[in-house]
């Protein structure tokens, strides 16, 4: 782990130094490009059949670079379950790791196209691209959005947006270079990732001020398990979210094959965020995941959020259903998220 992290420092000081020359800028002006920020959040999970558990769940830290020229650095780089408590065991720090979530370099071509290079998150449906604590309605994660195609990809990608008339269509195509693509711990390995996704914005062309984002999204990618003789599988899936008056909808459903015709897997989720008052949301999530070589899961979700400040929210939930999952018990959990 540490030679990959020095790796990544290595590549991104000497990137850094050649962007440098390219833009012509003296040295204060090229450092004053530079943001530092990042994200952090504790859970308590009170679980049907576990011990209660208190888990600091991650330590982010965030790096950018943005002079407004064609280029643009993002890099994130987590310590992944710092600390956790349970009355057995006590504190124990033994789980930690370090992940570096992402690193890339954009450069802008055109009003319309932009090329990413470097370790992404893979441009998946939108709880994916969107999966940080402080940006999400709840503690708990999706199963289709973590059981089903890999989190990461290391390599290429072209994005951007499109307008006509009263629309805008985003597209994200995507492929990997390098097939080493390390996930979070515990996640299954893929190798050989390539896929797109188009959205079409302001489905409904809402005129009503009440009205906010209404988007549908398609997804298409093919990958491997990196694993000896690990099975190729294809995978389509659709997404949207709706916006309006106190409702906000979301969902995303996939289906996956393997090879030969053989079932690999579909999963889908669909989620509402009701706003009650002062700032309180009502959350109600259903959630299905079905896998060959694992239990079908059927799930639901109900819970309250309370947006403290813009920048942090506190979660309470309870996750029914049947299906375990050690990331996603049933049970009772609690999250204060916040970002800096």
């Amino acid at each position: 782990m540490f030679t990959i992290l020095l790796r990544c420092a290595v590549s991104v000081i000497s990137l850094c130094m050649m962007c440098k020359p390219l833009l012509a800028e003296d040295d204060s002006s090229f450092l004053q490009g530079f943001r530092v920020g990042g994200y952090t959040s504790v859970d308590l999970h009170v679980p049907r059949t576990e011990p209660t558990r208190l888990n600091w769940n991650e330590l982010s830290m965030i790096v950018t670079w943005d002079k407004n020229t064609r280029i643009k650095f993002f890099g994130e780089l987590d310590l992944e379950d710092p600390a956790s408590y349970t009355h057995r065991q006590g504190l124990d720090f033994r789980e930690a790791y370090i992940n570096p979530e992402r690193l890339y370099f954009d450069l802008n071509i055109n009003e319309n196209a932009n090329l990413r290079l470097g370790r992404f998150l893979t441009p998946l449906g939108r709880w994916n691209q969107l999966h940080a604590s402080p940006l999400v309605w709840t503690a708990s994660r999706p199963l289709a959005t973590t059981e089903l195609f890999p989190s990461f990809t290391s390599g290429v990608q072209l994005f951007g947006n499109l307008p006509f008339s009263e629309r805008s269509l985003d597209y994200q195509v995507y492929s990997a270079t390098m097939n080493a693509q390390p996930e979070s711990r515990g996640e299954t390995e893929y190798k050989d990732a390539r896929g797109a996704r188009i959205a079409l914005n302001n489905v409904f062309n809402f005129t009503d001020e009440n009205a906010g984002l209404n988007t549908i999204g398609l997804n298409y990618s093919s990958y491997r398990e990196e694993q000896p003789g690990g099975p190729k599988y294809r995978l389509l899936g659709l997404d949207f979210l709706l916006e309006f008056n106190r409702w906000e909808l979301s969902g995303e459903t996939y289906t996956r094959k393997a090879e030969h015709g053989r079932i690999g897997g579909s999963g889908s989720y669909l989620q509402s965020a009701f706003f009650i008052k002062s700032d309180w949301y009502w959350i109600t999530r259903l959630e299905s995941l079905h896998q060959p070589a694992a239990p079908n899961a059927e799930r639901w979700v109900l819970g309250v959020t309370k947006r403290l400040k813009p920048n942090q929210l506190l979660k309470f939930e309870i996750v029914g259903g049947n299906g375990e999952y050690e990331d996603v018990p049933r049970g009772f959990a609690t999250s204060f998220a916040m970002m800096y």
